[in-house]
């Protein structure tokens, strides 16, 4: 592991073992700033925006303010990659696709890219599950990279995740996606939580669900989900520029083309 690019040993044996890895503070204050201002802008001029990216909103939830940031209540966005040049550059940035080269390996490229919100009263119905019956291919070398905009803890709905649960393959599920309540240790679990700028890489075969938001604050993440060249597609992925090469060799690609 003497050539990992970014991370320390530590942190890819700990992400091996566990299927996720938190890390705090990946994002400066002001990076933070401009994310929350693209991402302020990105939800509320909502009109005029590209067809495919598909736009879901949320009814106020009875005995909960609508949070001003959010006033139109979006709780979901799909490629969002699409609304601007600072979201490509956003999901293309080397920082963030070395780590998935430490890893995942060195070819790396793009699968897709979505927005979760939870805005006030939101309640979560996805129950336990993995990423990967969802969004299935040859190999489950896949992940998602969570960036957080705001504090995220259990009361404001934090993704609670089931350390190492990668590690036994595929679970049981009931419908085809969602793991049964009881087939999870009670204790088992842990919850993620995190501040502005914070960043969480979760595995596909890793059992994790979402919380619901207590607050009258909402909650804002971007995901970005990577995946290695190697593994083959077998969802058919129609996400906007899914499967974009974005590291090759263990090098990121648009560090080389912003150089150049």
């Amino acid at each position: 592991m003497s050539n990992l690019l970014i991370l320390t040993p530590e942190q890819k044996k700990f992400y091996d073992e566990n299927g996720f890895l938190h890390l705090p503070g990946f994002y400066s204050e002001d990076e933070v700033r401009a994310l929350r201002d693209e991402f302020h802008t990105m939800i509320t001029e909502t009109e005029g925006r590209p067809k495919n990216m598909s736009i879901s909103f949320m009814k106020q939830a009875e005995g909960y303010e609508i949070d001003p940031f959010n006033p139109k209540n979006v709780s979901g966005m799909m490629d969002h990659v699409l609304a601007s040049d600072f979201w490509f550059d956003h999901f293309a940035e080397p920082r963030i696709v070395s780590v998935l080269v430490d890893l995942m390996g060195p070819n790396i490229d793009f699968h897709n890219g979505k927005v979760r919100n939870k805005p006030p009263g939101f309640k979560c119905d996805q129950s336990w599950h993995q990423d990967f019956p969802y969004e299935r291919h040859s190999k489950p070398e896949l992940a998602a990279a969570l960036t957080y905009l705001d504090e995220t803890d259990f009361e404001a709905g934090a993704t609670e995740i089931v350390p190492g649960s990668h590690l036994k393959g595929e679970w049981e599920s009931f419908d085809g996606t969602r793991i049964k309540d009881e087939n999870v240790e009670e204790g088992s679990w842990v919850v993620c939580k995190a501040q502005p700028g914070d960043v969480a890489i979760i595995s596909v075969l890793v059992v994790h669900r979402a919380g619901h938001n207590y607050t009258n604050i909402a909650r804002h993440a971007i995901i970005n989900e990577y995946k290695t060249m190697e593994t083959v597609d077998q969802w058919n992925n129609r996400c906007a520029l899914a499967g974009l090469p974005l590291a090759r060799n263990g090098k990121p690609l648009w560090e080389k083309i912003q150089n150049r």
